[in-house]
């Protein structure tokens, strides 16, 4: 929980450096729901167990939630160039994520679901959908 607040910490202070304050609040809210709706769905899909965490095998944890919110900082400044083309946003989201998970599980926060390759399978297709949902989401809500 301690990382979850350090990561809402930076999310506050990018929220409070942002000309409209509200329409970055909305755009961080908004994306860290999605992400968390898309993760939720990997864990019931079974591809991915959260460790250690409270309601592990319903939701995904706040901390993924927090993760999202900061990751959505990112959209206008180190992924701008993502952000711009949807479809590029669709292939980073597809190639990078199994990854992304992939090392989450070796830092012991996650286990992929069995067998390995459908988990990870899996992990890409939501996220080929999740990133561009995500920066569409974000544009709505700025």
């Amino acid at each position: 929980m301690a990382r979850a607040l350090c990561v809402l910490a930076w999310c506050a202070w990018h929220v409070r450096r942002s000309p409209r304050r509200g329409h970055a609040a909305r755009a961080l809210a908004g994306v860290a729901l999605l992400g968390t709706l898309a993760d939720t769905l990997l864990l019931q899909a079974g591809w991915i167990e959260y460790r250690g965490t409270p309601l592990a095998g319903v939701f995904a944890p706040a901390w993924i939630a927090a993760l999202w919110a900061a990751f959505a900082t990112s959209f206008e400044s180190t992924f701008a160039w993502v952000a711009r083309d949807l479809r590029l946003a669709a292939l980073l989201g597809a190639l990078a994520s199994p990854a992304s998970y992939w090392a989450g599980e070796r830092l012991g926060a996650l286990d992929l679901g069995t067998p390995r390759a459908l988990a990870l399978s899996g992990i890409a297709s939501v996220w080929a959908a999740a990133l561009p949902l995500a920066i569409l989401l974000q544009r709505r809500l700025r």
